[in-house]
């Protein structure tokens, strides 16, 4: 067996479980069915399974499905230890502008008083002003303040 045949097993083996690949199976799943229901259908999963479908829908998929930010932001405080964890990890703005918007969705449906969580605006802010793409950070900014009622 050549080098590179040998190699190849541990290169994967990283792959899955050092840099996290997947194969999507469970959002193609959900994908995959009519979009009519999907928010509803999304309500029936674990909170683990709809951030990672409601990412994919929002990264992957054209038209962007923002929609599905709310079944998570209905379970108000019991996600935000959850959403804080994702956001404190998060090394790029699509994250950090998704997890915006579930909290954003939060405050407008009334699950959590977002604003009133001192350290959790204090890591939004912190986290929008890291970020790279301006575009995004000015997007994400707009949105803080609409949380915070300052626009």
């Amino acid at each position: 067996m050549s080098k590179a045949m040998s190699i190849l097993p541990m290169l994967l083996l990283a792959c899955f479980v050092g840099l996290g690949c997947r194969d999507h199976h469970i959002e193609k799943d959900f994908f995959g069915k009519p979009p009519a229901d999907r928010v509803e259908r999304l309500r029936q999963y674990s909170l683990d399974d709809q951030y990672k479908i409601f990412r994919y829908g929002n990264d992957v998929k054209e038209p962007p499905t923002m929609e599905l930010a709310v079944p998570i932001a209905e379970r108000g405080a019991s996600a935000v230890p959850f959403l804080v964890g994702h956001l404190r990890a998060a090394t790029d703005d699509i994250a950090v502008r998704d997890i915006l918007l579930i909290f954003e969705r939060m405050d407008a449906i009334g699950s959590y008083n977002v604003k009133a969580d001192t350290a959790l605006m204090g890591l939004l802010g912190s986290k929008i002003s890291g970020m790279k793409d301006k575009d995004w950070q000015a997007s994400c900014l707009k949105r803080l303040q609409r949380i915070n009622g300052t626009k």
